[in-house]
């Protein structure tokens, strides 16, 4: 039972305590190369675990295995920052657990058609850019279910899968990744803020958006892909080649 190997994971982190395969319930579920995603919550622990159990066994040898290791890096490379996830455990080579973080998504504040203060969106501009600082892009906030309303007010971001860092790139790769990144705060920002957005902010939106068109990579998955795979190359050996590449165009 897959629940039950989840359990046997979470006790070799935390020995002390008795975890029960009861208190495990699925939040999303996850196909072939997506990962099945659980909550177990106890009156101890309350954690996010996302597992590629379920998947072919090709998966399992290589992309969940990327997955979860880029996962882990990045909350590791963010770990402190407020916003994030502040306890995560690597449950092994194709699953992790991070601290659950209750809240609601923009996504469904927005098809509720509720509104949040500009200060909510100014917070989340600064977080991104804190992200920044430290050497990562998350390269999926377009995506509003990854912005999460908490129940202290305060933005949170969840499901860092496809954060990659960025330090070794071409630079107008890494404009672009950073754009990403910010163009997501601005789509929440344009359509879920009680005041209008400045007219930088809306400039910018609108020219990151044209970009996207005449993106040979068209859609944000694809356009996220290509991003992430570019950021993969730049890492394995023969990068050095993979950058002179890049860096004419």
């Amino acid at each position: 039972m897959k629940e039950q190997v989840l359990v046997s994971q979470l006790s070799e982190c935390f020995p002390e305590h008795s975890f029960h395969s009861n208190k495990v319930s699925v939040l999303h579920k996850g196909r072939f190369a997506n990962a099945i995603v659980y909550r177990y919550k106890d009156d101890s622990f309350d954690f996010v675990i996302k597992d590629f159990q379920h998947s072919p066994w090709f998966v399992r040898r290589t992309f969940a295995r990327l997955f979860i290791g880029q996962e882990y890096k990045a909350l590791e490379r963010l770990n402190g920052m407020s916003g994030v996830s502040d306890q995560f455990h690597r449950l092994s080579n194709i699953s992790i657990a991070y601290s659950f973080i209750e809240g609601t998504p923009l996504r469904t504040l927005k098809k509720q058609n509720k509104k949040l203060p500009k200060s909510f969106f100014h917070q989340l501009e600064h977080r991104v850019s804190e992200m920044h600082r430290r050497g990562l892009v998350h390269l999926d906030l377009r995506n509003l279910g990854n912005i999460l309303v908490g129940e202290d007010g305060q933005p949170y971001i969840i499901d860092y899968q496809s954060a990659i860092t960025f330090s070794r790139f071409p630079n107008w790769l890494k404009r672009i990744m950073r754009g990403a990144d910010l163009s997501g705060v601005y789509k929440a920002w344009l359509t879920g803020c009680e005041q209008p957005m400045t007219e930088y902010k809306k400039e910018f939106l609108m020219n990151y958006n044209q970009l996207r068109k005449r993106w040979i990579f068209r859609g944000y998955p694809m356009h996220r892909a290509y991003l992430w795979l570019c950021g993969i190359a730049s890492q394995l050996p023969g990068a050095d080649l993979f950058r002179n590449m890049t860096d004419k165009f």
